[in-house]
């Protein structure tokens, strides 16, 4: 089931999911994925940016607990709120260089890279920032 309207609950979930701070992702938009009962998976909408008060793009992250999440329903649902409802022309996201799951996970999901960031993480790790433009988006 997908869960919508529940913003700052799923917002929390993933933070905590990332070690961080329940506020880490404020001021967010988030869509959640449940199943049993429970959150498996969110998606945060924040990082909006804008020319001349006109939304372009924004950033996604996902955070999951079980990989049920990412059918192909739940894709669509899920790209189709900043393409679709936003009408936004791109989305972004980053991961962690040393995180080989993270990279060829937003690679399927059709993202491309885009960059790399030296020691842009706490830890002192690079990220890796990925973007896919509408056009491109195989989940609408």
């Amino acid at each position: 089931m997908i869960l919508y309207g529940a913003s700052e609950e799923i917002a929390a979930w993933a933070a905590d999911k990332f070690g961080e701070a329940h506020d880490y992702f404020d001021p967010c938009e988030a869509i959640g994925i449940v199943a049993d009962g429970q959150i498996i998976a969110g998606v945060i909408y924040n990082n909006q940016r804008k020319h001349k008060s006109i939304p372009f793009t924004l950033e996604m992250t996902v955070a999951s607990i079980d990989k049920r999440w990412a059918t192909r329903h739940n894709l669509r649902a899920l790209f189709g709120y900043p393409f679709t409802q936003l009408g936004l022309r791109r989305v972004e996201t980053q991961c962690d260089s040393d995180n080989e799951g993270a990279v060829m996970f937003n690679k399927r999901l059709g993202f491309k890279e885009e960059g790399k960031h030296k020691q842009a993480f706490p830890t002192g790790n690079d990220s890796l920032s990925f973007g896919m433009l509408k056009d491109d988006c195989k989940w609408l």
